[in-house]
């Protein structure tokens, strides 16, 4: 039986997601798959290995001991600076092991990682990117483009067939980590916009944690917007069946699943027109896409969605089709079960 390494930070995230799927995929096809956190577990998962982490060469020394120890076939890491400290410990571990590194994010890399990541090219044997743009943007950080392959990240998608909840007020959602990557304040002040300069009856539904989060409430509490724009508690599924338009003010991304579930429940889509974004929102096609950081762009695309029940259906019906033929489960365990059959 192989044995594969599956390394990732501990923390709850799309990439975590990614990374347990094909795990426990693989699992079920014959591989021995050993599930390796870094830091920490804050997930409910059991039967996961955290490698503890006071310092980044406490991480590196542990992890290359285990390496040595456990003699895996095979490392697949998710995820920026998880790669980095990894291949490092694969040094440190002196031992011949193929190596798949996952990247997710457009990530900002320094110019030491960069220097770093250019340097363990020769231990990485795949880069595999979930969208063109995650991949663009790792290629000029200095590796070796040929390694490079795009897999799309895929989900359950008749697990989002779900019913919408009545409403008499056409209702707005966005459900993401509170943060100035996401950007729910532009969000916030097209809908305000809406309100206050067009007298429309529109709300917003908000959901997630995060840094700016207080702020952001502040700002509604603060400009009276309470009755119209609120932050709920949950999960995905209990947003989205709230609303009619879904929107990603988001300044970058690798590929937003959140956008792929929101099709998968047939909910239209305004988005930033950012890479990996745009690889799943077409513009005019399976939704629309806005400049970012613009209110009034954004004000002005919500009201078309909202005043055109015929556009909304069209977006909705052409992006369901397309996330069933680009995005679903098993079309990204397979190109993940072919690449490692070559491997191993």
């Amino acid at each position: 039986m192989k044995k594969i390494l599956s390394i990732v930070s501990g923390n709850p995230s799309g990439s975590l997601n990614i990374a347990i799927d094909i795990s426990n995929y693989l699992k079920t096809k014959g591989y021995e798959v050993i599930d390796i956190f870094r830091k920490y577990n804050n997930t409910d998962l059991k039967g996961i290995i955290v490698i503890k982490d006071k310092f980044t060469i406490d991480y590196i020394l542990s992890l290359g001991e285990f390496i040595r120890h456990s003699k895996p076939d095979l490392i697949i890491v998710h995820g920026y600076s998880t790669h980095i400290w990894t291949k490092l410990a694969l040094v440190y571990a002196k031992i011949p092991v193929k190596l798949i590194h996952v990247e997710h994010n457009t990530e900002k890399y320094t110019a030491f990682r960069r220097y770093l990541t250019q340097k363990l090219d020769k231990y990485t044997d795949k880069y595999i990117c979930v969208s063109k743009g995650v991949a663009n943007h790792l290629i000029k950080q200095g590796i070796d483009k040929s390694k490079v392959e795009v897999i799309y990240n895929g989900i359950d998608i008749q697990s989002f067939d779900l019913a919408k909840e009545k409403h008499d007020i056409f209702t707005v959602g966005m459900v993401a980590r509170f943060s100035k990557q996401k950007d729910q304040m532009t969000l916030i002040k097209a809908i305000e916009y809406l309100i206050k300069e067009k007298n429309e009856k529109i709300n917003l539904l908000l959901m997630g944690i995060g840094k700016t989060r207080k702020k952001c409430e502040k700002y509604i509490s603060e400009h009276n917007l309470d009755n119209n724009i609120k932050i709920i508690e949950g999960n995905f599924k209990d947003l989205i069946v709230k609303t009619d338009l879904f929107v990603l003010a988001t300044h970058y991304e690798g590929l937003p699943l959140v956008l792929c579930e929101a099709m998968a429940s047939k909910t239209p889509i305004i988005a930033t027109d950012v890479p990996g974004v745009n690889e799943i929102v077409l513009n005019e096609k399976t939704g629309l896409l806005v400049k970012e950081n613009e209110v009034s762009d954004l004000a002005n695309n919500i009201l078309r969605m909202k005043n055109d029940e015929n556009i909304r259906e069209f977006f909705s019906e052409k992006a369901y089709r397309f996330i069933n033929e680009e995005f679903n489960l098993e079309l990204m365990y397979k190109n993940y079960e072919r690449r490692i059959k070559e491997f191993l």
